[in-house]
This record gives C-alpha cells, structure tokens and sequence, in this order.
C-alpha cells in the first residue's frame, strides 16, 4: 500500500498517549475473556467503555484482533485519525497468526480502512482517496463478490477523476446487483463528468425507479437534459420536482432557465421573482447575466 499521509499521526492522537484503565475485575482475567467482554460492549455501542479491553489485548495472538477492534472504536467515536492510526498497524502483524481468520479480519480491515479514508480525504486531500483505492482492491482480491464494495471503489475513483476506472468499478457492481440505485447513482455521475450525456441519463432514470421522488436525482436529470439541449425534457422534470417540493431552489432556477430558452419570458420571469426571494445572494455571474437579460426582455415587452 502507499506511504502513510504525513499530515496523518500513524499512531495515535495526543489524547490517547495513555491507554484506558481497565476495571479492577478483569486485571487477572484471560485475553480472551478481556476480548469478550470488549466485544459485548462494543456490540451494544458502549464504544467508550469498550476502549479498555482491547487495549489491554496483551497475547500476540490477538494482536491482529486487537488493532482491527480499535479502529473500529475510534471510528465510531468520531476519531478517525486515531482509528486509522491502528487500522495501519495491522498491515505489520504477520499474516501467519494462530487462532485467528487472517483473511476475514483483512478483508473488514480494508473495507474500514478505504471507508475511514474517503471520510478524511475530504478534509485532509486527494492522497487518502487513492489510498482508499488500494484498500478496497485489496478487500476485492480477497473477496470480489460485494456489490457495495465494488461501489466504494467506483466512488473513489471519482474524487480523483478517473472516470473510466470509475465506470468499470461500477459496473461491477452492477453486475452483481442490477437494481443497486447507488451504483447507478454513482456510474451516472462517472458518465456525466466523461461527457458521455446518454449513459448518465439512463442510469439516473435507472436510479429513479428505486427513489421516484428523490429531487436530488431528478434535479440532475433535468439539468442534462437541459445542457443537452431537451428543453422540453427538462421542462418536464423541473415541473415534477416542484410539484414535490414547491419550494426547492435548484428546481426553480432551472425551470427560470429552461422557460428563458423556450422563449416564455413571462413564465420564466415568475419563477425568476421567486427564485430570488428563495436565494437573495446567488452569486453565479453567468446566470445572473442571463436574468439580467430576462428582465430587460420582460421590461420591454410590458412596455410595448
């Protein structure tokens, strides 16, 4: 796998320098029963409570365990530098460890790890994105059969504009779940950002056979359409999401466009005065100059 983000503490945050204090109770207690119980805690999402046991894990055979255990705590505690801190010590416990299901523990470790750092990435940069690439690849050499996983990839692939890696790692997906609407979701967005119009537009209708009034995905159908230069199309789709939701912004824009390039200057011009009121500080300079036109056009022909 790649180098480590140097932004990134590999181990762990400042205010974790001092492992939790374990009850009194367990101090002669087996690893095994120290991992249980930390388990049994875990599973009733007591995360805090739960710290102590795995970082008292002190056998070498549950030293995988151990780290795979913590990262996942720290996660689920918000921490995620701290959670991948440990995810990445695991890439330095033997693969031969007796007692223990090597590949399984993998495969969740870079399911959990990939994810951890496409949270990141989106604070930290685009360098965690491509190490969250090669962990999902890792995942899927050892198990290639999940849909979601597949997705994960595909989703990654696209924060760093690979687009093509993006919509094979999709269609994987799809593949193994042909009515997986994030997938779908995603593969669109891959096709749309490559210029390939057609192909995104039949994954988002895919998409919205699952979520028939999701306005996100219908607000994107209408924009391409509307790029593409099916304004009646597009029309239509913006009509829809208002109907659903009267009050959405993007839809009400994008009907004052659509209506503009039909030539329903007075149509267009309503939902431009609303649309206003809904974003006073809009501030895109290249729709603000065609508003600009609309209501010059709209003043002249209240003038005639």
């Amino acid at each position: 796998m790649s180098d480590p983000d140097p932004n990134l503490d590999p181990n762990l945050d400042s205010d974790h320098d001092h492992d939790p204090v374990l009850p009194e109770t367990y101090n002669q207690k087996s690893d095994k029963e120290i991992f249980e119980r930390g388990l049994s805690l875990y599973s009733q999402r007591q995360y805090a409570e739960a710290l102590p046991f795995f970082h008292h894990l002190a056998d070498s055979n549950f030293e995988l365990l151990k780290y795979y255990h913590l990262g996942l705590t720290y996660v689920q505690l918000g921490q995620f530098e701290t959670g991948l801190g440990y995810y990445r010590r695991i890439r330095e416990v033997p693969a031969q460890v007796q007692g223990i299901e090597y590949d399984r523990i993998m495969y969740g470790l870079y399911l959990n790890m990939g994810s951890t750092l496409q949270v990141l990435a989106k604070k930290k940069g685009t360098i965690l994105y491509n190490e969250s690439i090669e962990c999902y690849k890792y995942a899927l050499d050892i198990k290639d059969s999940d849909h979601r996983v597949w997705n994960n990839l595909g989703n990654a692939y696209i924060e760093v504009n690979r687009y093509s890696d993006a919509i094979e790692a999709l269609q994987h997906a799809l593949q193994l779940e042909p009515e997986y609407s994030e997938a779908h979701y995603s593969i669109s967005l891959a096709y749309e950002f490559s210029t390939q119009y057609p192909q995104a537009l039949q994954h988002l209708k895919e998409a919205l056979k699952k979520k028939p009034s999701n306005k996100l995905i219908l607000n994107r159908i209408a924009a391409i359409e509307f790029g593409t230069g099916n304004f009646s199309q597009a029309q239509r789709y913006a009509e829809k999401i208002l109907q659903l939701y009267p009050d959405d912004p993007t839809a009400t824009k994008n009907l004052t466009l659509v209506l503009y390039n039909l030539g329903e200057y007075s149509q267009a011009y309503q939902h431009y005065q609303k649309f206003k009121v809904l974003v006073p500080d809009f501030a895109d300079k290249q729709v603000l100059g065609i508003f600009r036109d609309l209501e010059k056009r709209v003043r002249s022909e209240t003038e005639k």
